[in-house]
């Protein structure tokens, strides 16, 4: 019985990360015009400026305020979180999957990012059982440090292969928002879905430690 409930949890917390994730994906593919400001879009307000037309009469033009902020990478958050407190929950092929298809989803040279992000969750997932003692500080400043690495290697390579990488105002706002976001979504993983760091001496359905 117990292990029927460890393998059917295990298969509710990949089925729950992946839809997610997907859920994620679909945030991010709402048009601007209807995404508040606090998700990065524009604030939505008119801005109205008067200029002198020949005939004397003014014309009003009215345009929009740009984006000036970027929303955090939620989807790298998800999958290093879930891959650090529970690497089951979270498998390779499902980690892949999802990343690939964003790339294709949001115009990214296809499986870049995705390999980027593949390598950083496979790390944490092999010191996944060494982080499990370590201050959550410590764990904040590992996943920090492989983001920061990934996204340092995805820039510079999008630049070596003449690819225009966007704006780097806007990129490391959206890097430092990234970093200061991963304490609320641990704290909503554990909070909603129960995702927290294996109890000592926890096992699998088969017997083997977690």
């Amino acid at each position: 019985m117990a292990d029927n409930d460890l393998s059917r949890r295990r298969w509710i917390g990949r089925i729950t990360f992946a839809l997610l994730c997907l859920f994620i994906i679909f945030t991010h593919l709402i048009p601007l015009e209807i995404v508040p400001p606090s998700f990065g879009g524009s604030t939505l307000i008119p801005i109205e400026q008067r200029s002198a037309a020949q005939s004397g009469v003014a014309e009003v033009e009215q345009f929009f305020d740009p984006v000036r902020w970027i929303a955090p990478q939620f989807l790298v958050l998800l999958a290093a979180t879930w891959v650090t407190r529970r690497p089951s929950f979270a498998p390779v092929w499902v980690i892949a999957v999802v990343f690939l298809l964003a790339d294709f989803l949001f115009q990214r040279p296809p499986g870049l990012w995705a390999a980027l992000v593949l390598i950083l969750t496979e790390i944490l997932r092999g010191r996944s059982r060494s982080m499990r003692t370590l201050p959550f500080w410590l764990e904040w400043a590992t996943v920090a440090a492989g983001i920061v690495a990934i996204s340092v290697i995805y820039w510079v390579t999008l630049s070596i292969v003449l690819v225009p990488p966007g704006t780097l105002g806007l990129a490391l706002i959206q890097l430092t928002l990234t970093l200061l976001a991963y304490p609320l979504v641990v704290f909503v993983s554990y909070a909603l879905f129960g995702v927290s760091r294996p109890a000592p001496g926890e096992t699998d359905e088969l017997g083997h430690r977690i």
